[in-house]
């Protein structure tokens, strides 16, 4: 199925080389428009999107409704607007694949169905909230905050592809590596191409959060901008030299990590309870990039927006595969037939 198709050229596409330019960030056309095609249509009649509306009462359709939806829920803050293309952890991938689908039951296809009607939409349908709410005391997975988010009318990021790793790469390459006869005009362009996008990038670690004044007085005629609600946030730079999960033993002064210095100036309006973030949290900022200083050592984003950022590769258990194998909704009423998938529950992440 095409959709499905554009699930796993999204995963692809994320760390590929060949994304160096801004229109391959950012495409170079309209943003695209979605209509409803048969599958969508069938979807609308199946027995699953009739469990998001109504929520269910069996106990293993729980698992996979509240999987499904806390996927969903992960994935809505990436949804952009470059092309039909969309989001899904690697390891909530993976776990849709040996977790939540069955001989029976194409898992994949249900989500991207799901992640169309919401496309569709422009938003989550307001039943699909009610059902997590019911949910979430018995599927504490479920990020409600996200899933409120989605539910809005959404402001799609320009590109999921635009990461701040991606952004730091680029600043190096056309500005810092710039040669002789590009480096004076190098750092303007790069805030022609970069700067004022809509934005999310994850992976933040949350310092602190209060209400601030602006230190700078507006210019002549100019009111200056009102007090708001500020956070402060870091995002430490991989050191090329460390192997990810490798053994790392430290012998005096502990050494010091490059970061990303970021100042969010927060939405009056957030969809979590920031009174309850503590300091040192990983966190998702969604918002528009506004200014940077100091080499891009020094960040600055507006109109923005905070969520949990959980690190799924650590942990992405969804739903125990026997439970989902003895759901009634587990069947497949898109297609009439499922696919056989080799290893089946038996394999192994």
């Amino acid at each position: 199925m095409r959709s499905r198709a554009l699930l796993v050229l999204s995963l692809s596409l994320l760390s590929s080389p060949a994304l160096a330019q801004k229109e391959l960030f950012f495409g170079t056309g309209e943003p695209p428009v979605f209509r409803e095609a048969d599958m969508d249509k069938r979807f609308l009649r199946s027995r699953v999107y009739q469990a998001l509306n109504q929520g269910t009462s069996d106990a293993n359709c729980a698992q996979l409704v509240g999987a499904l939806l806390t996927i969903v829920g992960e994935s809505a803050p990436f949804l952009h607007k470059r092309d039909e293309n969309f989001f899904v952890d690697p390891a909530l991938l993976q776990s849709v694949n040996t977790q939540l689908s069955t001989p029976r039951f194409p898992a994949s296809m249900y989500l991207v169905s799901m992640m169309r009607r919401v496309l569709i939409d422009k938003k989550m349908p307001p039943e699909w909230l009610q059902t997590a709410v019911a949910l979430a005391p018995y599927y504490p997975q479920l990020d409600l905050s996200k899933l409120r988010f989605a539910a809005d009318d959404m402001n799609p990021v320009d590109s999921f592809f635009f990461t701040l790793p991606a952004l730091l790469e680029r600043y190096n390459v056309e500005v810092l590596k710039a040669n002789a006869t590009a480096s004076s005009v190098a750092d303007a362009k790069f805030r022609d191409d970069y700067l004022d996008k809509e934005v999310g990038f994850a992976g933040l670690e949350f310092i602190d959060a209060k209400l601030e004044k602006p230190k700078k007085k507006g210019k002549r005629g100019v009111p200056p901008e009102p007090p708001a609600l500020v956070a402060r946030l870091l995002y430490y730079i991989p050191d090329p030299n460390e192997v990810p999960g490798g053994l790392h033993l430290e012998f005096g002064k502990p050494r010091v990590r490059a970061t990303v210095s970021i100042t969010a100036r927060l939405k009056d309006d957030q969809y979590m309870d920031l009174t309850r973030l503590p300091k040192g949290a990983r966190v998702l900022l969604r918002g528009r990039f506004w200014e940077y200083r100091k080499a891009l050592k020094e960040l600055e984003v507006r109109d923005a927006l905070l969520f949990q950022d959980r690190d799924w590769s650590q942990n992405a258990a969804l739903a125990d595969p026997r439970a989902v194998a003895a759901c009634p909704l587990a069947f497949n009423d898109l297609t009439g037939t499922a696919p056989v998938q080799p290893g089946g529950f038996g394999s192994k992440r």
